[in-house]
């Protein structure tokens, strides 16, 4: 299809699925809204801030051990939990899920980075990201790459049943942490089994996913005020829904180590 021609498929998703949510959506959160959104938004940030020092910074498995406690990699690991759950929640309740799910393929195969709101710049640049630009060229990627996982799980288990199971991976995991720290710390051991770099880039890709689905759901619904066009609250906030849920799947592959 031409780019006019998925600009009116995109409004025609967001119409369909998610502007007959918006108001319930508004309901729900009508007495603490931006603060609700901004505190889940700046978890998955924070704990990106951690997740990218790794990234960029950490050579090796040890090196990450040697630089961040088990204390703050388990905040961390709590963070993008949290933000996961509220990413999730938010994305299913407005409508975003029922929108994407079936019809991924055809949003992944004319999605390019113009089709992105510019608040999206704004987000990754509060995320200390110094090149918004190329990051969401890097996503769009990283999502159109995890298609062939999504199509491959979806033939069995919805994309939100995946998310779902992807909190509670991360809960066991987080839970697995604290006992390994906790024992360490009453039996003077030496450090048990440590997760690698790689799978805390993982978790990097995933608090990144999260905070660019909240930030454009909240775009959607009134609950930031970020100046932004109607395109932005509409079609754009699909497609940019979409780029957080592929960066979220792209990131289970580095937890799997695939």
């Amino acid at each position: 299809m031409t780019d006019d021609e998925y600009r009116k498929f995109l409004s025609f998703l967001f119409e369909r699925y998610v502007r007959p949510r918006v108001p319930r959506v508004r309901r729900r959160f009508r007495h603490h809204m931006e603060d609700e959104w901004d505190y889940h938004l700046s978890q998955a940030q924070q704990a990106l801030n951690i997740l990218r020092y790794i990234e960029s910074y950490c050579d090796d498995d040890d090196d990450v051990y040697n630089t961040f406690t088990r204390e703050r990699l388990s905040r961390a690991m709590s963070d993008t939990r949290n933000s996961l759950h509220f990413s999730n929640r938010v994305a299913e309740e407005a409508g975003f899920l029922d929108a994407i799910e079936p019809h991924v393929n055809e949003i992944l195969n004319g999605l390019e980075p113009h089709h992105l709101p510019d608040a999206d710049k704004e987000v990754l640049r509060e995320m200390g990201i110094p090149n918004p630009e190329m990051e969401l060229q890097e996503l769009i990627l990283f999502a159109k790459t995890s298609r062939d996982r999504w199509e491959r799980m979806a033939r069995e288990v919805s994309i939100r049943q995946q998310l779902h199971a992807l909190e509670e991976r991360l809960e066991r995991t987080q839970k697995d942490f604290e006992k390994i720290k906790q024992s360490e710390k009453e039996e003077n051991q030496q450090p048990q089994t440590k997760k690698s770099r790689r799978w805390f880039m993982g978790l990097g890709k995933i608090s990144q996913g999260a905070a660019i689905s909240i930030a454009n759901v909240a775009l959607a619904v009134g609950a930031l005020k970020f100046p932004v066009s109607p395109e932005t609250q509409t079609w754009g906030a699909v497609a940019s829904v979409t780029t957080g849920i592929g960066t979220i799947f792209s990131g289970v592959g580095d937890l799997r180590n695939e």
